[in-house]
Formats: structure tokens, sequence, C-alpha cells
């Protein structure tokens, strides 16, 4: 199995405020909101995810670590900010996701703001996250809020030269 990508904020201490624009708020997840997340996570990655295992099994889970942004009352974006035993003393930003609805309104820039901005006030200096290779619409975001990649195996030099290819040929048309 290919591993996933890796990106690294190298100084979170500095990011941009936060400011949630009208008609929009961030939840965090209570108890009852799995479905929702659930639901979240299938439609972005088109294969379901069960939130005991990824998130509430995973190590470090509060539900204050785990926000949304909401639309209405209806969270439309989710991102999570815990620890990884991967990349100890760092942010670990996970299972960030859109609703395909919301996409390109900017709740996923939100919801990502507020996951660093969590993980900073809990005094991690950095950040780390995983993608996949096709994901390049999340790893342009990524990048706009001062992540690069990260070289974690032998493929990903090739792989990362091909994503930021992508990039570059997406942004040409």
């Amino acid at each position: 199995m290919t591993p996933q990508l890796f990106m690294r904020n190298n100084d979170i201490t500095h990011l941009p405020p936060f400011f949630l624009p009208a008609g929009l708020s961030l939840m965090n997840h209570t108890e009852g909101m799995e479905p929702v997340w659930e639901e979240l996570i299938e439609k972005a990655f088109g294969a379901h995810f069960s939130f005991e295992d990824c998130i509430k099994n995973g190590g470090g889970y509060r539900p204050e670590y785990v926000l949304y942004i909401a639309k209405d009352s209806v969270p439309i974006a989710t991102a999570t900010a815990v620890e990884k035993e991967d990349f100890p003393g760092e942010g670990w930003f996970r299972m960030i996701a859109t609703a395909p609805e919301a996409r390109g309104h900017g709740a996923g820039r939100l919801v990502c703001l507020a996951a660093l901005h969590c993980l900073a006030a809990r005094g991690y200096k950095t950040a780390v996250l995983s993608t996949d290779d096709e994901r390049i619409p999340a790893i342009k975001l990524y990048l706009s809020l001062g992540f690069t990649p990260i070289y974690t195996h032998e493929s990903h030099y090739e792989r990362w030269a091909n994503v930021m290819k992508n990039i570059a040929n997406a942004g040409s048309r």
C-alpha cells in the first residue's frame, strides 16, 4: 500500500485571525453528532469511515478537538486537531472534509484555520497533516495556510513533484 503524503506547517504561532462570516458558526463535537461527521467524511472521501475508529479510538480524543463550521446550525465542514504518536510534540491536523454543496465558499479554509488555532492555543508550535495525491484542491488550501511537503517515504519525491505539476496545470486553466 502506498503511504500517504505528509505536510508540515513549521510555525502555527502566527496564524491569520479567525473570523466567521454572518450565517456561519463554529461548533465542537457533541455526543450524538457521530453520524453527521461520518456523512461529511463519506461525501468528501467517497468511503465510509467510522467516527469511533478514526477519532474516538485514535488517541487524544476530546469532543472540543473535533470542529465543525455550520451554516444555519447544520455542519458543512469538519477538521480534527489532535496529536499523533508518529509526530510527537506536533499538532496533528486530520480528517478534514467539506460538504460538496459548500465547497468553494471558504468553509474548508475556515475549519482548517479553526483547527490550527485550536492546536496553537494548546501550545503546539507546528502542525502536521497527511493527504492523498489526488486531493489537489485540499493541498492548494494547505499550501495557502503555510504547509509544505515533507518526505517520509522514498516515493514522496516523485509524487510531490507530480502533485505540484498538477497544481500548476490546474492554475493555468
